[in-house]
């Protein structure tokens, strides 16, 4: 329904209409961008000379943008930012009085898409439009704009506050577009544009989609996308512009130490689970193959359950057992895979929640199995988990071999990430510094826009090597060129693995280590996102070519011989 209301108003009133644009199209793409074949750049008038090399790839994909709603799936580095200046660039030459808006999800992405826009093309009318304006002032600001660049949440607030309208935007790109599921704003800015526009045009921009056709499919229909253009590292077109990437994985065994606690752990997790077996739950596992995605979804059952009957005491027992489960499965999680010391600091967060009358956290803590566990987590507290000696290991190799090289660990945790960053210290030629997001979480403050900026400035000029990074790392900041980049922990997301491995081999050859504790959620989490990254695949192939209409199954792949 969304598709057929969007084409109602794409193709026009007029058949003539719509056929003297189509000739435009044609005409612009192949007179403009690829004309002057003995160039490797491409020209076009609003595009300065000698920046944008041509790449088959993004010129096939142009095709589609220019004609298409269009989902682009590119991997990091591949020059998704690109295509985006090529299909703004030429909705620009045919619509010159009108606006094109380019929204991300973050302030600092919406200031790096500003940066290359102003840097690429010849022409101005550039506006970043941010929460610190006024309201007032945001309404003149889009009125003089040609180019406005923002974060999705204003521009839902202005349009439908009716600050402005979206009626002179030609042309509409929505970076990160996985985002749009649910009620996002990019769901309710595209709603609204193709309402107000009548020619309007959306560009979706994403390294990794999602896992499966439901996702998937949800983002597309709620960006009334009529057309996916997906390219990855294997494809003909692709393969000329790819680094090398040389992907490893390295297995530690956990020590003695270790496994004493978590058999602790464990006795203290299925002594919850049992209970909650015992009132008629979880039942059709045994004890020990319940896993944490189990728990999840109990919880949901039992808040399902809770807002239909108040009344239900066992309920409230049953929440008790299950939060006290996934608690403890955390803290097993946490030292298996991460440190003993970080198990530690999240063991007396557990304290403190027992002394705040948090009832959970208050069962857990009254246990002898308790009691025996903090004794035993404090005697064995200076003993590192191995990952940190392979860490060390890997890097001290790494800048032995190549003193500029440039390296990002990523790790689930922030007490992990200081934990990495302290093991390195006074190591010869290692300079880490730890990168996390801007929130404050407890006793650790978050960094600043501004104090990010500066650590990521001082990472390409070499005064540090080595960034010690949470998920903060993963999405949308323009990160320097990385040669090394290693994961402390695998993680079960195939959008963030792809965004992780994105980070190296941009610009020249690149590595990623993945480090794996045997025998624990880290070997779950791998193999997981392994085969959630090939699900992708497959259901972003299967989606494509359920969107391809008739004119573009006809539609033979052009090549740089073509123009």
């Amino acid at each position: 329904m969304r598709l057929d209301y969007y084409k109602k108003h794409y193709i026009s009133n007029s058949i003539a209409t719509y056929l003297k644009y189509q000739t435009q199209v044609i005409i612009y793409a192949h007179e403009t961008y690829f004309s002057g074949m003995d160039s490797k750049y491409v020209s076009h008038p609003l595009i300065r000379p000698g920046m944008v090399e041509k790449r088959l790839y993004q010129q096939n994909i142009l095709d589609t943008c220019l004609e298409h709603n269009t989902l682009v799936i590119l991997p990091t580095a591949l020059g998704k930012t690109i295509v985006s200046l090529l299909v703004a660039a030429h909705r620009l030459s045919i619509y010159p009085l009108k606006k094109v808006l380019i929204l991300a999800p973050t302030r600092p992405l919406v200031l790096q898409h500003h940066d290359s826009f102003k840097r690429f093309l010849l022409t101005g009318g550039f506006e970043i439009m941010t929460g610190k304006v006024e309201p007032k002032k945001r309404a003149e600001l889009w009125k003089n704009a040609q180019i406005i660049f923002a974060t999705p949440q204003l521009i839902r607030n202005d349009v439908v506050g009716g600050r402005y309208d979206l009626e002179d935007v030609c042309l509409i790109i929505f970076d990160e577009a996985h985002r749009a599921r649910k009620k996002y704003a990019y769901n309710q800015i595209a709603e609204r544009y193709v309402n107000q526009c009548t020619e309007p045009l959306i560009l979706a921009l994403t390294a990794s989609p999602g896992q499966d056709r439901v996702v998937i499919k949800e983002t597309y229909e709620n960006l009334f996308i009529d057309s996916i253009e997906y390219r990855s590292k294997d494809d003909d077109d692709v393969k000329p512009y790819i680094p090398p990437l040389i992907i490893s994985w390295q297995k530690v065994e956990l020590p003695k130490e270790y496994k004493e606690i978590k058999d602790v752990l464990e006795g203290m997790l299925y002594s919850e689970i049992k209970k909650l077996q015992s009132m008629g739950m979880l039942t059709y596992k045994k004890t020990k193959y319940v896993s944490k995605k189990d728990l999840l979804i109990l919880r949901q059952r039992l808040s399902a359950k809770l807002d239909r009957d108040k009344n239900q005491r066992s309920l409230y027992t049953a929440i008790v057992l299950q939060a006290a489960s996934i608690s403890i499965s955390h803290a097993i999680e946490v030292l298996t895979t991460q440190d003993i010391e970080v198990l530690q600091k999240f063991l007396k967060s557990v304290q403190d929640k027992a002394k705040r009358g948090i009832k959970f956290a208050m069962r857990i803590t009254s246990t002898q199995d308790f009691h025996i566990l903090m004794k035993l987590v404090e005697r064995y507290s200076k003993i590192d988990h191995p990952k940190l000696e392979k860490l060390r290991k890997a890097v001290v190799s790494e800048l032995s071999q190549n003193p500029k090289s440039r390296i990002i660990v990523f790790t689930q945790f922030r007490d992990t990430a200081t934990k990495i960053i302290r093991s390195m210290e006074g190591v010869e030629s290692v300079r880490p510094i730890r990168f996390v997001g801007q929130a404050s979480k407890q006793q650790d403050v978050g960094l600043t826009q501004e104090e990010q900026s500066s650590i990521l400035q001082d990472f390409q000029s070499g005064t540090y090597n080595v960034l010690v990074a949470t998920s903060i790392a993963e999405e949308g900041l323009d990160m320097p060129s990385v040669d090394f980049v290693i994961f402390y922990e695998p993680i079960p997301s195939e959008i963030r693995l792809i965004q992780r491995m994105g980070r190296t081999a941009r610009k020249g050859f690149g590595r990623v280590k993945i480090l794996i504790a045997s025998g624990t959620a880290d070997e779950v989490h791998h193999w997981a996102s392994m085969a959630r990254e090939r699900k992708m695949r497959r259901a972003v192939a299967s989606l494509s070519e359920g969107l391809k209409g008739p004119d573009k199954d006809k539609q033979k792949q052009r090549t740089l011989g073509t123009f």
